[in-house]
């Protein structure tokens, strides 16, 4: 056994030690190791704690310069969009000043070349012509629309009023004749017009200038080169409603925005993980603006993603300091708690049975005191260990004592129930079985007087003789079948009771009442079941000696006091013949029978009767059962 454990050690030296290591790092094994998770548990809280609040404020921080860049790139770009369409339209109102002087017919070759070098002058011209007073083209690039009517588009009417900028739409039929875009897609315009007046003043017709959307998607593009170090951004330009102009890969044209989320004129928010920043249209000079927004946006996800990496960095920081510090507390807690260790070694050397007494530390600090107190402590309790032994011993042969008492007692207490069970078992036959002999053996009596007097009536006689062998009969029967079957203890006391009085009501002339009170109607048990059979005896006495009219029992509880139960009170009462209660009733077992049932279920009995006013027997308990 020696040498396995030997070559195991020798093999394993590694295994060994690591055990020795995690155990001395494992709190419910050694005091200083949970000293020392406690402080670094506690240290890494509050640097977790303190990571987290400064990483909020940071993220906070982030988002609100993140959102300003964004909102300030919106700013610029609607500013623009703004400045350039101002621009354009008193470009336009110039030609037109310059057509309008011009002398000679509004159409025709020297219209042309005019019309040519003013789409020249700007790349995104689409389109340029002239339009008479009727709303006809007369001149007009490439040809396009002459002598087509436009009198109802709302670049033309509004020219009448001045220099009219429209917002952005599809033109279908001059998108049919122009060429085609590279990619496919149709095209959008911006409608520009002028009235063309002449040196009078007097207007001869209008200039209109149509713009494609190369010049908006020039401008979205250099506004994504100012933001090419975020790659996640997207640029929006949105409509009046929200509807996305010009959108991106992510949000294509044509969607909607809800910009009633985004209430302020400039501004930035976080909506729907994205961070947006937003500048609406303010116009330029007396040009109030088409009512477009820019939107500049992107996904908190990648918005915050540096912030995100650094916080992973702070936190991982944070884990490895606290296990740090959890290393360096426990090596710290054991050198202090050293004095600890050597009490724990000589408890645990007491408590194995090595050492029969306690031998701690010496010294004036906690652990000398523990030590003192402990060995105190335990001669104390060694002391006293000796006392309960011996307090043991004499409670041992005390109990066997009275072991012998209870087991006495106990057969004298089965002895008591036999007897009291013989005494029903006697009352019963009393009741039901004494009488009908007693009744039968008076008939032989007779029958046997009438041989020898009047033997006509023996047939009469002998017929009364069967009946009261039939009675007593039945009576034997009923008594053998109620010694197996206990109404209360099956059907509960009222029921039990309101059959009772059913029953004997069948039997005789007199008139026979039931009152319970619904708190004993489901009493079960043996007091209820002897109750039963005192009011059972109680009735055949009023029935069979008391030729009562009739004859009442009552079942009241009283209130409940103080948390005890309320007291019982069981009435019969007839109005019969009565008796003296005074007289020698020593050969009648009924009230024997009720006086020695009412000490077994320790009530109070008392029958009250007098000869001609009848009797009324009452049962108390203190305590229902």
């Amino acid at each position: 056994m020696t040498n396995v454990t030997f070559e195991r050690d020798n093999r394993h030296p590694l295994l060994a030690r690591l055990r020795r290591v995690l155990r001395a790092l494992d709190p419910r094994w050694r005091l200083a190791a949970a000293i020392g998770w406690s402080i670094a548990l506690v240290s890494l809280a509050v640097a977790l704690f303190v990571g987290f609040w400064t990483m909020r404020d940071a993220r906070t921080a982030l988002e609100r310069e993140i959102g300003l860049l964004y909102a300030t790139h919106a700013q610029r770009l609607i500013d623009t969009i703004d400045t350039n369409l101002a621009g354009r339209r008193e470009w336009v109102a110039a030609s037109a000043t310059l057509i309008g002087v011009r002398d000679g017919a509004l159409g025709g070759p020297e219209a042309d070349r005019a019309l040519r070098d003013l789409k020249g002058a700007l790349g995104e011209i689409e389109w340029v012509g002239i339009i008479d007073l009727s709303g006809t083209v007369v001149a007009g690039t490439d040809g396009i629309l002459v002598g087509q009517s436009v009198s109802a588009r709302p670049w033309f009417t509004g020219a009448f009023l001045g220099p009219y900028i429209g917002d952005v739409h599809r033109e279908l039929l001059l998108d049919r004749l122009l060429p085609p875009l590279r990619n496919g897609e149709p095209r959008r315009f911006v409608e520009l017009s002028a009235p063309i007046h002449d040196r009078a003043g007097n207007i001869r017709g209008v200039l209109a200038v149509t713009l494609g959307w190369s010049w908006i998607e020039a401008l979205q593009r250099g506004t994504l080169a100012t933001l090419k170090d975020r790659p996640g951004a997207e640029v929006l330009l949105l409509g009046i409603d929200g509807t996305v102009l010009h959108g991106s890969d992510h949000t294509p044209r044509g969607g909607r925005v809800d910009l009633s989320a985004l209430p302020f004129a400039t501004g930035h928010s976080v909506e729907d993980g994205r961070l947006s920043g937003l500048a609406r249209s303010g116009g330029f000079a007396d040009f109030p603006g088409l009512g477009w927004s820019v939107m500049v946006r992107e996904p908190v996800a990648t918005a915050f993603r540096t912030a995100d990496r650094a916080s992973v960095s702070i936190f991982t920081a944070i884990a490895l300091g606290g296990l740090v510090a959890t290393l360096a507390s426990v090596v710290i807690a054991s050198g202090i708690m050293r004095r600890l260790q050597r009490l724990a070694e000589a408890a645990d050397a007491l408590r194995t049975g090595r050492t029969t007494g306690f031998v701690g530390p010496r010294g004036r600090d906690e652990a000398g005191r523990i030590g003192r107190s402990i060995a105190s402590l335990v001669h104390t309790l060694q002391q006293a260990n000796a006392d309960l032994s011996s307090i043991n011993e004499r409670l041992d042969a005390r109990v066997e004592e009275r072991t012998r008492e209870i087991e006495r007692l106990s057969h004298e207490t089965r002895a008591a129930a036999i007897v009291r069970e013989r005494l029903r078992i006697s009352r019963d036959l009393h009741d039901t079985v004494a009488h009908t002999l007693l009744g039968l053996l008076t008939q032989i009596r007779l029958i046997r007087k009438l041989v020898e007097v009047d033997p006509s009536r023996l047939p009469d006689e002998i017929r009364r003789a069967d009946e009261a062998a039939q009675e007593g009969l039945a009576h034997a029967r009923s008594a053998v079948s109620q010694l197996r079957y206990s109404p209360v203890r099956d059907d509960g006391f009222g029921p039990a009771l309101a059959r009772l009085v059913a029953q004997i009501q069948d039997r005789t002339a007199s008139i026979l009442s039931l009152k319970v009170a619904e708190a004993a109607d489901a009493m079960t048990g043996q007091t209820a079941e002897t109750l039963y059979r005192m009011i059972e005896e109680a009735l055949r006495n009023a029935v069979r000696h008391a030729n009562a009219p009739g004859i009442a029992v009552t079942v009241v509880c009283g209130e409940e006091r103080d948390g005890e139960a309320p007291g019982l009170v069981v009435t019969v009462r007839d109005d019969g013949d009565g008796f003296d209660p005074l007289a020698d009733q020593a050969n009648h077992f009924g009230l024997l029978g009720l006086r020695e049932q009412a000490d077994l279920i320790g009530a109070a009995l008392s029958v009250e009767s007098a000869p001609g006013a009848g009797t009324r027997v009452t049962i108390r308990l203190e305590r229902a059962p």
